[in-house]
């Protein structure tokens, strides 16, 4: 017995589809690889459709990326990431290179770099 498909609801994935596609996500700058750069969009993306406030988006986006690329030793020592999230800001940071991007996702502009955290501090 085949079943058919529930007529007149939405699918999950096409409700996802159409939600994401309301976010232009451009890339400002960056020294990340492509498959980092694109990895990095469809997590910001997730984001997008899923938090309204910039410190959620931001925290979102950190802990997907840390989780896709974590220390190699699973060290703060060795590099982690850390993410700005904000439609107006002005940023200083020192990052690791080839570990760094900058994006607009509609109006909303997303840093994310990594950097080691001293054992000194």
């Amino acid at each position: 017995m085949s079943e058919e498909p529930t007529k007149g609801k939405p699918v999950p994935d096409a409700e996802a589809a159409v939600a994401r596609a309301k976010f232009k996500i451009t890339v400002e700058h960056s020294d990340m690889t492509e498959e980092m750069q694109e990895q990095l969009k469809e997590m910001v993306l997730d984001a997008f459709v899923k938090h309204t406030v910039f410190k959620d988006l931001a925290t979102s986006v950190k802990q997907a990326f840390d989780d896709k690329y974590p220390p190699p030793d699973n060290k703060a020592t060795s590099g982690v990431y850390h993410c700005v999230v904000g439609s107006n800001f002005a940023v200083s940071v020192t990052h690791e290179t080839h570990y760094a991007c900058h994006l607009k996702c509609n109006n909303v502009s997303i840093l994310l770099f990594r950097s080691k955290d001293s054992p000194f501090d």
